[in-house]
């Protein structure tokens, strides 16, 4: 009998805690696309308590910075299931409090979407992209339970998402953070399925471009190998790209398993362009396990409503934009010229900045929720992306060569995919260093102190010789006069580089460049002028500064203008050769010696 009632009480229990929780149904209602504007509305299950908060993100996930995105929002109201009207008030800039007694309550507010270049909320006649960051509210009382989500568009629209379908224009999540990471492109679009591997991708084009859909097709599939062989498995079964041909914005942001990628509608179709796009499309899918399966514990769990700080961006973003170049060689994509001019470019472009030596990696990664682009930032920061990947390309050797070419950084990136999951933990500067030491069996503390933490400079030199190449500084036909300046078209200055003709004779951004020896300065003429001087010759240059009259005299200085270029040595040894291929999947110098036969 006590053993009967045990099992009563057990199964009851256990139907207890099986019960679903309620689901959030949110529903939006584009009836003036035209003008950007949609209706949302959001049903709140009954809850434990007699006040209910709702909120709406400051920031978007894979956008570090401060977006004040509730500045969309309009006709905010709150209502009982009865249809009673509920009191409520602002919290903060983005969040409201609604005296619910505990009862349902249904939320609705009207939404103004035109930011495109935010790739946060964008509504027009032809479609409607939406982040749910920059669109739909949430409360945190109910930010784990499932929802749904249900558009009213114009008939002739599609909808598609990284949410799993539940009818026309509907999808549904098992929680709020899930549909944040899952944006949604409903309109009139060209869609595609293609397979990889044993997974599902879709791609959807909005907008007319020079862009090649097969091809693109045919070139991203050949990612999914790639991508396999570093971390060994999927967390995704299905992947949607969302490709936007714009006239103005662009960029990319990475989602649980889907991107959307913004370029200009005239570069799709040439070389230059077409790698660009596909290796942007490449970072974007190495993010779906480094950041999104994966990131560092600052971002773990997202905090929607202020900064999310970390050390470890020059990992996120960093080490994804490493892989993305080393996977689109590795499949082939990009040619081994192409590869070796994309090495020298970065090294080129480090070289050329005045910041490495102001600001390390680790600082970089801390303050890019504050970064500005403006001649301070080129004069005393690093970029997380463009440091961030020649530090990994570093780090990546430094493994190799600990530990005779037997293990690399992708063998620490699928250990971080296996132990750190971002629905559980993030990790840390110090389990990010564990896991190396782990890896390699040595101690790479040091390694920390002088190019994660600190501002040592790079070796490029011994980096490219351990695979049989080498850092070439071709002098270009002509040495060119170098001032130091960049400026507008109205000849504003919008940059001084440091310790350069221009910053030693005290020009500053904003100065307004008016003459150069008393001849008049304009668009047209500026760059001949400055190219005519004479080396090391003096020149006055008539400016105005808070609209008042001034001059300088600024020592015109040569440039070398040497262009980097990575090249293969002639003599590279079989370890090397074979160092190369292991690193890139492709012999050293086939391409190179197949140009040079032509």
């Amino acid at each position: 009998m006590v053993k009967s009632l045990f099992c009563l009480g057990f199964a009851l229990l256990f139907s207890l805690s099986s019960v679903a929780a309620p689901t959030v149904e949110y529903r939006i209602n584009v009836d003036q696309a035209t003008h950007h504007m949609a209706k949302v509305t959001i049903e709140f299950p009954e809850h434990d308590a007699d006040e209910l908060e709702v909120r709406l993100p400051v920031w978007r996930a894979g956008r570090y910075q401060i977006l004040d995105l509730s500045n969309g929002v309009r006709e905010f109201a709150a209502e009982s299931t009865r249809g009673k009207t509920l009191d409520w008030k602002m919290k903060d800039k983005a969040a409201w409090l609604i005296p619910s007694e505990g009862n349902p309550v249904t939320v609705s507010y009207r939404i103004y979407a035109n930011q495109l270049g935010n790739r946060t909320r964008h509504i027009d006649d032809s479609h409607a992209f939406l982040d749910a960051s920059g669109v739909f509210m949430y409360s945190p009382r109910f930010r784990a339970n499932p929802l749904t989500v249900k558009l009213t568009v114009p008939r002739q629209w599609r909808s598609r998402s990284g949410m799993t379908s539940a009818g026309r224009h509907k999808f549904k999540a098992d929680n709020y953070d899930v549909l944040i990471d899952s944006p949604i492109e409903a309109g009139v679009h060209s869609f595609h399925e293609f397979e990889a591997g044993d997974r599902d991708y879709e791609i959807l084009f909005w907008g007319r471009g020079n862009y090649d859909e097969q091809q693109t097709i045919k070139d991203l599939a050949k990612l999914d190998a790639e991508v396999e062989k570093i971390w060994g498995s999927f967390p995704y079964q299905r992947y949607l790209y969302m490709i936007h041909a714009t006239t103005g914005p662009r960029g990319a942001t990475e989602h649980i398993n889907s991107t959307i990628i913004q370029r200009q509608r005239d570069r799709f179709a040439a070389r230059e362009d077409y790698i660009s796009f596909i290796t942007t499309a490449a970072h974007e899918l190495v993010h779906t396990w480094n950041v999104k399966a994966y990131r560092p514990s600052g971002l773990v769990p997202y905090d929607y409503q202020k900064e999310n700080y970390t050390s470890l961006l020059w990992v996120a973003e960093g080490s994804t934009s490493y892989f993305d170049t080393l996977i689109t060689r590795r499949a082939g994509i990009t040619t081994e010229k192409e590869f070796h001019e994309d090495l020298a470019k970065g090294i080129e472009k480090l070289l050329n900045r005045p910041g490495r030596q102001a600001q390390s990696v680790s600082e970089a990664s801390f303050y890019n929720w504050i970064e500005s682009t403006n001649d301070f930032t080129l004069n005393h920061s690093v970029n997380i992306y463009a440091k961030g990947s020649l530090v990994s390309w570093l780090l990546d050797f430094k493994i190799r060569q600990a530990t005779d070419n037997k293990k690399s950084s992708e063998d620490v990136h699928r250990l971080l995919y296996q132990r750190f999951k971002a629905t559980e933990k993030g990790f840390t500067d110090a389990d990010l260093l564990k896991t190396v030491n782990e890896v390699t069996g040595q101690d790479f503390s040091s390694f920390w102190q002088q190019y994660v933490w600190g501002k040592q400079a790079i070796d490029f030199d011994a980096l490219l010789d351990y695979v049989g190449l080498e850092l070439v500084g071709k002098e270009t036909e002509k040495s060119v006069i170098d001032l130091g300046l960049s400026f507008d078209k109205d000849l504003t200055i919008t940059g001084v580089k440091k310790d350069s003709p221009a910053w030693n004779a005290g020009l500053t951004k904003g100065d307004i460049l008016l003459s150069m020896d008393e001849l008049r300065l304009t668009e047209k003429n500026i760059k001949q002028r400055i190219k005519n001087l004479s080396p090391d010759s003096d020149v006055v240059i008539h400016f105005f500064r808070r609209d008042e009259l001034q001059s300088v005299e600024v020592t015109a200085q040569v440039n070398p203008a040497k262009k980097l270029r990575v090249s293969v040595q002639k003599d590279a040894t079989q370890a090397q050769k074979d160092r190369y291929k292991s690193w890139t999947g492709h012999e050293l110098g086939t391409v190179e010696k197949n140009e040079s036969e032509s």
